[in-house]
């Protein structure tokens, strides 16, 4: 295959967005929560290709983030982590339009709801105290650095799926550690 072809295969998430407010937490026709019963289909990438996007030969883009809803129980912190895909904000160009690169951005959003899992485990063990809303929310704030971060080290390492045996590699790393939180599970 040649180089700019491989290129023109590769996929990326680039869009890190992370929401942090108070509102219904049902999926809505712009929003998909994580679940097992609903891995994502083309059909869920619902916004225009961007050909001008920072590197035109990126084929889709997956945007995913973590949202919580935060309230005030007995004293305590009450809190909900859940990871989302954003389906206007996601896109996929003709040319990527495979199972095996929909398998690159679910994976894109499986790592998401990974983070949403230790997130929601670290907050239980913080045990945060009603009005350490600040701490609160400055404690997710630097957690949600290392989910950002794991993204970009997913991209890089397969490098934006043209690397297959790291696609595979990061498909087990990513399904062991999610079974390994299925407390954390919504």
């Amino acid at each position: 295959m040649k180089k700019g072809m491989i290129l023109k295969l590769m996929t990326v998430v680039a869009v890190f967005t992370i929401f942090f407010f108070i509102g219904t937490s049902s999926d809505t026709p712009d929003v998909i929560y994580w679940s097992e019963e609903h891995p994502l289909t083309w059909e869920d990438f619902a916004g225009d290709p961007k050909y001008n996007y920072r590197n035109r030969d990126i084929a889709a883009l997956t945007s995913s983030g973590i949202v919580h809803y935060r309230g005030c129980q007995d004293g305590k912190i009450t809190f909900k982590v859940r990871a989302y895909f954003e389906v206007k904000e996601s896109w996929v160009k003709e040319v990527a339009r495979t199972n095996y690169h929909l398998a690159h951005e679910q994976l894109h959003f499986d790592v998401t709801e990974l983070h949403a899992r230790k997130l929601r485990k670290l907050l239980e063990e913080q045990n945060f105290r009603c009005g350490e809303e600040e701490q609160f929310e400055r404690y997710i704030k630097q957690y949600l650095h290392n989910w950002e971060v794991t993204q970009q080290v997913y991209d890089f390492s397969t490098h934006h799926s043209v690397n297959k045996e790291e696609q595979k590699n990061w498909h087990h790393k990513i399904a062991f550690e999610l079974s390994l939180l299925d407390d954390y599970k919504e």
